[in-house]
């Protein structure tokens, strides 16, 4: 299969990324709703590539999602917003995905786990980013 399919593989500490941040955050989305995740059972989410799996940072740019927040029509409810579904609706509701990294972020980095480099750097770029609009005039 070309790298266009299938896309990188994901090095040891982006594993262990997608890992701490499905075992801390459970779904982001479900979290931000007001249902953190059980912790007494297992974390039912899948990691969503932000931006898709060639680029360089895919596997740094990623969210715990449970089913329903993935994909349009898999969750218990008819209602939940997916981020394959309407991105524009799923980004009103929760907000951009670099800001929902971010929030992951802070809550694997509070749970004293490991922060990807690659994840740092894209923070530090958003960060970056922001302080550019606020200096803009309106």
């Amino acid at each position: 299969m070309s790298m266009a399919m299938s896309g990188r593989s994901a090095n040891k500490a982006q594993s262990q990324w997608h890992h701490d941040i499905g075992d801390i955050c459970g779904c982001i989305c479900c979290l931000l709703d007001g249902h953190p995740r059980d912790f007494t059972e297992p974390a039912h989410v899948s990691i969503h590539h932000c931006a898709g799996r060639t680029k360089s940072y895919s596997h740094d740019f990623v969210l715990p999602l449970c089913a329903g927040h993935h994909q349009r029509g898999y969750g218990p409810l008819s209602t939940m917003l997916a981020v394959h579904g309407n991105k524009a609706r799923f980004i009103e509701a929760y907000g951009r995905e670099i800001e929902l990294l971010e929030t992951c972020a802070q809550l694997v980095e509070v749970a004293g786990r490991e922060i990807p480099p690659g994840v740092h750097g894209l923070l530090a770029k958003w960060a970056q980013h922001k302080q550019t609009l606020e200096a803009q005039p309106c």
